[in-house]
C-alpha cells in the first residue's frame, strides 16, 4: 500500500500531539524531573531566578552600572589636577616667602633712610651760651630768588637758610656761618643782635638767615637729597656784646643742614 495515500485519507485517525513536548519546547526550559519551569509573564525569565535576583551579584552589578576600577581610576585623574604638598614642601615655601618679606623690608628701610630729610642735629636743644638760651634751630635749602635774597652769589640756584627760635636772652649779638662738605665758609656771615628775648631785626623771639652761597644746580641738591655727598653745616658763634668785635665770637652750636626743601 502506498503511505501517501494513508497520509491523504481523512478518515483515518492521528495521533494526539504530545502535549507536553509542546509545551517544554515552547518555554524551553525544564525541571529537574522534566516539568516545565515557571517563567515571569512577559519577560522570559525563570521565575525562581526572578525571586532570586537580589542575591545574584552579576544581575545587580550589570544594574548598577559601575566599575569599581573604572571608578577609581576616574578619581585619581580628578586628584591628579590639584597640587598636593607635603609638610616639607609647605616649611620650605613659608620660609622663602619670610625671606623674601625681610629682604623687601631691608630695602625699603634703606631707601627711605637714603631720603630722609629729618636728620638729627649735632646739638641737644635747648643751647646756652653766655647771655642767650637758644630754644630750636631749623635748617633746610631753598632756591635763591634773586630779587630779594641780596648779594647772592651768580649762578647760585640753591641757597642752605635757618630759622632760628630764642628762649630767653640778655643782650649781645650772633654770627652764623655756612661750611660747605670740604670745611670752607661759603658766602658771608649773618650776624644778628638780641636782647629781651627777641632779635633786633624782627622784634620777636624768631628770625631766619641764609647763605649767599650754595648750590649751582639742581642735580646737586638731589646729590645731597640722597646723602651721596658729605653734609653742609651751621656754625653759630656768639660774641660778648652788642658791638662784639671779630675775635669776642665763640663758637657754641655746630649743626649739619638737613636735606629738605622748602
Amino acid at each position: 500500500m502506498d503511505p501517501s495515500a494513508d497520509k491523504d485519507n481523512p478518515d483515518l485517525p492521528r495521533p494526539d500531539p504530545d502535549t507536553s513536548t509542546l509545551g517544554s519546547e515552547e518555554d524551553g526550559l525544564l525541571t529537574e524531573t522534566g516539568d516545565p519551569m515557571a517563567v515571569a509573564p512577559g519577560s522570559g525569565i525563570p521565575q525562581s531566578l526572578v525571586e532570586k535576583g537580589p542575591d545574584l551579584e552579576e544581575p545587580h552589578e550589570l544594574a548598577s552600572g559601575s566599575d569599581p576600577a573604572a571608578q577609581t581610576h576616574e578619581e585619581e585623574e580628578e586628584s591628579s589636577f590639584l597640587p598636593s604638598y607635603s609638610r616639607k614642601d609647605l616649611i620650605w615655601l613659608s620660609a622663602l616667602a619670610l625671606t623674601i618679606a625681610a629682604v623687601i623690608i631691608i630695602a625699603l628701610g634703606l631707601f627711605f633712610r637714603n631720603i630722609n630729610t629729618s636728620i638729627a642735629d649735632d646739638a641737644d636743644f635747648p643751647v646756652k651760651g653766655e647771655n642767650i638760651v637758644i630754644k630750636d634751630i631749623e635748617t633746610y635749602w631753598r632756591e635763591a630768588d634773586p630779587e630779594k635774597d641780596i648779594g647772592v652769589q651768580l649762578n647760585t640756584k640753591f641757597i642752605p637758610a635757618a630759622e632760628v627760635t630764642l628762649k630767653s636772652s640778655g643782650a649781645g649779638s650772633l654770627r652764623f656761618f655756612f661750611e660747605n662738605p670740604t670745611g670752607e665758609l661759603v658766602g658771608d656771615p649773618v650776624t644778628r643782635t638780641f636782647s629781651g628775648g627777641s632779635f633786633g631785626d624782627t622784634g620777636e623771639k624768631t628770625t631766619d638767615i641764609h647763605s649767599t652761597g650754595g648750590l649751582e644746580d639742581l642735580g646737586d641738591y638731589n646729590k645731597y637729597l640722597t646723602e651721596k655727598i658729605d653734609f653742609w653745616h651751621l656754625i653759630v658763634m656768639e660774641g660778648g656784646g652788642l658791638d662784639s668785635t671779630a675775635s669776642s665770637y665763640k663758637e657754641i652750636i655746630r649743626i649739619r643742614l638737613s636735606p629738605k626743601r622748602r
